[in-house]
């Protein structure tokens, strides 16, 4: 998690957030929900508790349901403050003009907020506010699958050891053993 989403600082965040909004995530990724119970219809589950100030994952091993499921609490917060909390990729042109594109999963808004002209605020999940717009993830979250430096030259040279990378399998070979094999769809 702490991987996905950069926490700022310290003071900053308790200026920002007297009430003190930090959720504790605990995501059992290979624990599924007990289908048996009241109003549980899916082994997977994301459940939020306002008052405990919790987030569990059951059921599910895609590491974005963190990151979503930290977006849907966002969307109870921001409100009360006057924000907006959006599903948009967002950058900032070099006169501090900034631009937010909006679009469904898979239409091009990580592509199109990685301008090199332009700088990426983010590409999923943003807030708005009266002063700015902010990436709530802290970076990027794009698809790999067919990815190749000739076609998203950015996006392919950001993942590098230390990003986070899931559903795929490595180039074969002892040399290649750090080689992300994009062309394996064998695990989404």
């Amino acid at each position: 998690m702490k991987q996905m989403l950069i926490r700022g600082n310290i003071e900053q965040i308790k200026k920002d957030f007297k009430e003190g909004v930090d959720f504790t995530i605990m995501n059992a990724g290979e624990f599924v929900s007990d289908t048996h119970v009241e109003g549980v219809t899916s082994k997977t589950s994301v459940s939020v508790n306002f008052t405990a100030k919790e987030l569990t994952i059951l059921g599910t091993s895609y590491a974005g349901e963190m990151k979503k499921g930290v977006f849907g609490i966002m969307h109870y917060y921001m409100p009360k403050r006057g924000y907006l909390s959006m599903h948009c990729s967002a950058n900032l042109g070099p006169e501090g003009d900034t631009t937010i594109l909006f679009g469904l999963s898979g239409t091009g808004k990580t592509t199109l907020s990685s301008d090199p002209k332009r700088q990426l605020i983010g590409d999923d999940e943003h807030v708005w506010t009266d002063e700015n717009v902010f990436n709530i993830e802290g970076g990027c979250y794009a698809k790999c699958d067919g990815l190749a430096r000739e076609k998203e030259p950015d996006i392919f040279d950001a993942v590098r050891f230390g990003a986070v990378v899931e559903n795929i399998r490595y180039m074969e070979g002892e040399d290649l053993q750090r080689t992300v094999n994009y062309d394996d769809t064998s695990l989404t």
